[in-house]
């Protein structure tokens, strides 16, 4: 009877702390970006990215790429950020003040992007970027 009870106990506690999932996109912190979406979702060095979301400050947004940093990204609407993805990256965050190391090049793969800008770090994407 005791058995029956604390497992009683432990799956309705184990459904309580399940019942708050969900499928949407996850959420940032408070404040902090949120990225919806990169369209298109993949491609080459030199292509156009959009990424589309909430939160991007007009100025001074930098977006991860990998360990690889593209910084001072600029909006004029602060729900989309568009750039032509580069050859390389810094690999240095956007608060580094001197960066002496090395560029990263961005080579084809799959990778994992957000936003990061004065109000936080964004939740991640994916991004595929495929040869020319």
């Amino acid at each position: 009877m005791r058995v029956s009870i604390g497992l009683s106990l432990a799956l309705a506690i184990l459904a309580l702390g399940c019942s708050g999932w969900s499928r949407a996109v996850p959420t940032s912190p408070s404040g902090a970006p949120v990225v919806t979406m990169i369209a298109p979702a993949s491609g080459a060095v030199g292509d156009t990215v959009t990424l589309s979301g909430s939160g991007f400050t007009p100025t001074a947004n930098a977006i991860k790429i990998g360990v690889g940093y593209l910084n001072g990204v600029g909006t004029a609407d602060s729900t989309s950020l568009r750039v032509v993805l580069p050859s390389a990256l810094t690999p240095c965050p956007p608060s580094t003040q001197v960066c002496v190391a090395l560029a990263l090049l961005l080579t084809p793969g799959t990778y994992q992007v957000a936003v990061v800008n004065a109000n936080g770090t964004s939740n991640e994407l994916s991004l595929q970027v495929v040869a020319k």
